[in-house]
């Protein structure tokens, strides 16, 4: 009965009204009086809870002297309350779509050309607060560094993975990729990949090459600013390992190995 009493209750009903409609499947026709003697609900609330159970369709009242009261049969009670909770929720579910607000869309934007990539590159520069994470080849500097410079008198941090070239005082924090590692990265990605990530909220991918017109991407998606400046911290990683171990040490570890052989060079051990 109590197992009954809660399923009545997750449906709508008091437990008052559990009980009287349960009573009532036991025992009807019965008075007002007589259902709060065997349903146990106190007679101070008995036609309360009657009319509830009328205008919810659960009970019939039947025009006697005094007035009885009659279940409505379950399966026809429970299946229009059914009914009428599965339109409910088909209501439901179509509007309150209409109210959600779409989620935000993070555009992806491809530019093209060499000077078009620079100019992005300097706008990400100058309009930096607080930090910037770059990954450049020396082709690319000297248009950058006015840019780096002003950034880094203003208070800017920034944090630089230099390929192919000289020392520098005006690209931040800065590591390098000497010619032979640089040469290296360049073959096995087919390109000079450069990496612009600014304040944690923007970032600029791009990719120089000889053979190809120069292109890029540029979004405020949060997943690929995470992506980018993760890759140049592991580029970074890897650099200051490679100083502290050796260059030999570390071949030592990836030569042999079929498997970081290509993930180092991007080709099969068998074609070295």
């Amino acid at each position: 009965m109590d197992k009954l009493i809660d399923c009545l209750m997750k449906i709508g009903f008091s437990t008052y009204e559990s009980k009287a409609y349960l009573s009532l499947l036991r025992r009807s026709p019965v008075t007002g009086y007589e259902l709060s003697k065997q349903s146990g609900v106190p007679r101070s609330m008995i036609y309360q809870t009657i009319n509830k159970l009328i205008a919810q369709g659960a009970i019939h009242e039947l025009r006697t002297d005094p007035l009885t009261y009659t279940p409505v049969p379950p399966k026809e009670f429970l299946g229009r309350l059914r009914d009428e909770n599965d339109q409910t929720f088909n209501y439901l579910e179509e509007n309150l779509q209409t109210l959600e607000s779409p989620p935000e869309a993070h555009v992806i934007r491809h530019i093209k050309e060499r000077l078009p990539v620079l100019e992005k590159m300097k706008t990400l520069i100058s309009k930096a607060r607080h930090e910037v994470w770059l990954s450049l080849w020396d082709s690319e500097l000297e248009d950058l560094k006015p840019y780096t410079k002003k950034a880094l008198d203003s208070g800017v941090r920034i944090y630089s993975l230099l390929f192919h070239c000289e020392p520098t005082n005006h690209f931040g924090k800065t590591y390098y990729h000497p010619p032979s590692t640089a040469d290296v990265e360049e073959q096995r990605l087919g390109k000079r990949l450069s990496v612009v990530v600014c304040d944690n909220e923007e970032v600029l991918i791009a990719g120089f090459s000889k053979e190809t017109i120069p292109f890029a991407l540029h979004t405020e998606d949060p997943l690929l600013v995470l992506l980018a400046k993760e890759y140049i911290r592991h580029d970074i990683m890897m650099k200051v390992m490679t100083e502290k171990l050796g260059v030999e040490k570390m071949e030592e570890i990836w030569k042999g190995d079929p498997d970081l052989f290509y993930l180092v060079t991007n080709k099969m051990f068998n074609e070295k």
